[in-house]
């Protein structure tokens, strides 16, 4: 819906992302540094249904999609002490403990931006990654790369400099020489469609991400989804041609609902849609990921605002209770079993769930103060206690 993207350019926030908890700085500690690494010695309670950090995904006979990348392996989590949300685990107590704990131990997208020099990029990841898979070679790590600049609102008003532009191009093959035979799960450039709304009609922003998805995609183990919005936010003829101008030919597939909340249905159906126009334009056999990590009662961005005039869609409401709907609350937890009858979703959408979705991850960030500034312990106690999963 690219009328939307102008009121979407709203991440200031994102300026100051460098000092939260979830900004790339907790990783930038010397290479052994004891606080990246949560002691096993250390008594943390979890709740029975979350006892470790990584979940196993299987398969099944007759499956209709046997080239996922995100099945048959095991999905790490980072879980090092400055991580805000465990952070919180660790300090809280009793009902808050364990709610917390719904968030905490599951495997979750940390996003990575120019926050990260590009001259410590290579060490961070490397930290993260060793974090997440504890140096065991088959664990998937699940990493967001939002590097390009400018973005956001700036972006609408300017073009990148030849500084920033070779400044990416480092920035991304130090990030590729870090990850190397690494399992990846990457989503590439959350909120791409701003890229409509640059000045002079413009692809700098394409053709960079196109760069990435090439270098990213020449990496063994490394599974590409390209953001490309939501059901809701921009239409499957923009999709389609957004992501032809940014590498999915290169890449696995793409991925939905980053920052919106639109329905896990309502994203499987027009994921399928855009794998078939893909298909039509010549670019085959692409599968697509969706965010489910804040939209157990989903809305639209029309509904939002309909409700909620002059909102910050960003910010939206957490629920208050189970019964509530539209309002942001945790979905489907983080898994490539996307049919399961347990997800209740419409029958129709299971046969298309299982052919074209590699997987429901949590790339969203609900408990964060608008989806990328500091942790609310209010906002993750919510998501936590009203899920209907």
């Amino acid at each position: 819906m690219t009328g939307a993207i102008s009121t979407r350019t709203r991440r200031a926030v994102l300026a100051a992302v460098a000092g939260t908890a979830l900004a790339a700085g907790p990783f930038a500690a010397p290479a052994g540094a004891a606080g990246l690494q949560r002691t096993a010695a250390k008594p943390l309670a979890r709740p029975a249904a979350a006892t470790t950090a990584a979940v196993k995904a299987t398969s099944a006979a007759g499956n209709p999609n046997p080239s996922n990348p995100l099945a048959n392996i095991t999905w790490g989590n980072y879980n090092g002490s400055l991580d805000p949300v465990f952070n919180a685990y660790d300090k809280a107590q009793g009902n808050s403990k364990k709610l917390l704990g719904k968030i905490a131990f599951k495997p979750r997208v940390r996003w990575f931006g120019s926050w990260a020099a590009d001259n410590k990029i290579y060490s961070i990841l490397r930290q993260y990654i060793e974090n997440v898979t504890g140096g065991k070679p088959n664990v998937l790590v699940q990493m967001a790369i939002f590097r390009l600049v400018p973005w956001e609102g700036e972006a609408t008003k300017r073009l990148p400099t030849k500084a920033e532009i070779a400044s990416y191009k480092l920035w991304i093959n130090n990030a590729a020489l870090a990850i190397g035979n690494t399992h990846v799960a990457m989503i590439l450039q959350p909120d791409l469609p701003i890229a409509f709304k640059v000045p002079h009609g413009s692809h700098w922003a394409q053709n960079l991400v196109r760069f990435a998805a090439r270098r990213f995609g020449e990496l063994e183990n490394t599974a590409v989804y390209i953001d490309v919005g939501a059901a809701d936010w921009p239409t499957v003829a923009q999709a389609v041609s957004l992501l032809k101008a940014s590498g999915q030919d290169v890449s696995r597939g793409f991925a939905l609902d980053a920052t919106h909340y639109d329905s896990t249905a309502s994203e499987i159906a027009y994921g399928t849609k855009v794998v078939a126009a893909l298909n039509r334009a010549g670019v085959h056999n692409k599968h697509f990921v969706i965010d489910t990590a804040d939209n157990g009662k989903p809305f639209t961005y029309m509904q939002y605002f309909a409700m909620h005039p002059g909102g910050d869609f960003d910010n939206a409401q957490t629920c208050t209770s189970k019964t509530e709907t539209r309002c942001v609350t945790l979905g489907i937890p983080p898994t490539n079993q996307v049919g399961l009858a347990k997800w209740h979703l419409p029958a129709k959408d299971v046969p298309l769930a299982k052919k074209n979705c590699d997987g429901y991850l949590w790339f969203g960030r609900p408990w964060l103060f608008n989806q990328a500034g500091s942790f609310e312990m209010s906002r993750a106690l919510a998501v936590a206690r009203t899920t209907p999963f």
